[in-house]
């Protein structure tokens, strides 16, 4: 069995390395605020109970299966009308929009919606502690980004969106591959999809998920794609 790894990034703020994926949880007085559950393969109950006791609420930043396919152990979250079709069956859902705020602990963070990804995608954004849970948006990638050139153009849009909160942010959690960036790399994502928009990404076939993908790099970020 692959190891999981705990680590305390920021006082009562943890990382979850999940094998694949990275999740998030905050302990709190009275609760437990976990990001995304990871592919389910291990109970996540049960390692958090390792720090605290109190009751788990879920927050999820979109719908993927590696970031859903352990809700039934908690049997609700937090997710967005839009990425809520997505979950699997019998999970009792609170919708979440641009702006509302989640807070456990020392922190408070708000949403901001961000489509491209899915249609449904957000951040959590600590503007007091300058964090923000970045979810698959923000990372080196590959960024799955399947379907036609508008959710690039929406995850482009999105991107300037958090580039305008950059006074907000001093360090971005992943949920893969780097462990944390800086806000300057919401710019380095912007410049990679504008290059893939334009036609200046050139493509390499992997195989994955038992076919040929394509998959397009650019100088700091590479995106999966049709």
């Amino acid at each position: 069995m692959e190891k999981i790894e705990v680590k305390e990034i920021r006082k009562n703020l943890y990382a979850i390395e999940d094998p694949g994926v990275r999740e998030f949880f905050v302990v709190g007085k009275d609760k437990v605020l976990l990001f995304d559950t990871g592919f389910g393969k291990y109970p996540l109950g049960e390692i958090i109970r390792k720090y605290s006791d109190l009751s788990v609420e879920v927050a999820l930043t979109h719908g993927h299966i590696d970031h859903i396919s352990g809700l039934k152990e908690f049997g609700s979250c937090y997710v967005t009308e839009k990425d809520a079709p997505m979950l699997p069956p019998g999970i009792q859902t609170r919708f979440i929009k641009d702006g509302d705020e989640l807070s456990c602990g020392d922190y408070t963070f708000e949403v901001v919606e961000i489509p491209g990804h899915t249609e449904g995608s957000v951040v959590f954004l600590d503007k007091a502690e300058k964090i923000m849970i970045g979810g698959d948006s923000i990372q080196p990638g590959p960024i799955f980004m399947f379907g036609d050139v508008k959710k690039f153009d929406d995850y482009i849009a999105s991107m300037e969106k958090l580039w305008g909160l950059r006074d907000f942010i001093s360090e971005i959690y992943p949920a893969h591959n780097a462990d944390v960036v800086g806000p300057e790399f919401i710019r380095l994502c912007i410049e990679d999809a504008e290059s893939f928009v334009a036609g200046k990404l050139v493509a390499e076939e992997i195989p994955m998920m038992g076919e040929m993908k394509k998959i397009y790099k650019g100088k700091n970020v590479s995106f999966l794609a049709d």
